[in-house]
């Protein structure tokens, strides 16, 4: 028993990975069985990375058969950007009702940080797929900033659940003219709201999330990354 987590856990982080690396290709069947063997690993710990994998909507299990890339639907996409919402909307508030603390401020410069990367990153006359990447884990930070400071593990557990969806939904919504900017305005105006004294208990903080999130959920839908997670 005391090697059965690691061995998930080596599972688990290898073909997750393997999905953001665009390794595996969407509508082709991967064998369970012949994972578990290239990982000189038994089935027990693949089979239980694979439910894991699966609850976080980037793969889909066909018993007896193996598994395959998730392909993203309407109302995942809905669903992933109400709960993202949800959660840093919550977070906001409770940053901003304490950001004079030590720990907020520190929030707020870890995010006001963030926003200095991708202004510079947005300075080249071409962004290449580097900067692109670069300006993403940028964007992810500041969100982890956030749902960091509430302290609460419930909270980052569920935005760790929808933490990949968002790089997928991310990068494909990048790939539109002038989204870049648009999503750097987006944080700023949160962090904005999060430091403004004429809110100090942060509903102008939940709106700005609030209208990150539906900006995102707007181009996702438009552009059909659902269809295409892993098409880099």
């Amino acid at each position: 028993m005391a090697e059965y987590k690691p061995l998930q856990e080596l599972a688990y982080s290898h073909i997750r990975n393997m999905v953001l690396n665009g390794q595996l290709q969407p509508n082709v069947m991967y064998s369970e069985t012949r994972m578990a063997a290239e990982l000189n690993i038994s089935r027990t710990p693949m089979k239980d990375a694979l439910v894991r994998l699966s609850q976080e909507k980037l793969i889909d299990i066909l018993p007896s058969k193996g598994f395959c890339l998730h392909s993203m639907s309407d109302e995942d996409i809905l669903q992933t950007c109400q709960a993202r919402t949800a959660v840093e909307g919550f977070c906001a508030i409770q940053l901003t009702q304490n950001r004079r603390t030590s720990a907020g401020q520190a929030a707020i410069q870890t995010m006001r940080g963030c926003l200095e990367e991708m202004a510079q990153l947005m300075e080249r006359v071409n962004i290449g797929e580097d900067q692109m990447q670069a300006f993403l884990a940028c964007d992810l930070r500041f969100h982890q900033a956030l749902v960091d400071f509430s302290g609460n593990d419930e909270l980052r557990q569920m935005f760790n659940s929808y933490h990949y969806r968002l790089y997928f939904f991310a990068l494909e919504a990048f790939q539109v003219k002038g989204r870049l900017e648009n999503a750097h305005n987006e944080h700023r105006e949160i962090l904005d709201a999060i430091q403004d004294a004429g809110d100090p208990q942060g509903m102008e903080a939940y709106q700005a999330v609030m209208r990150h999130t539906e900006a995102t959920q707007r181009i996702t839908l438009a552009c059909g990354a659902y269809n295409e997670m892993t098409h880099h």
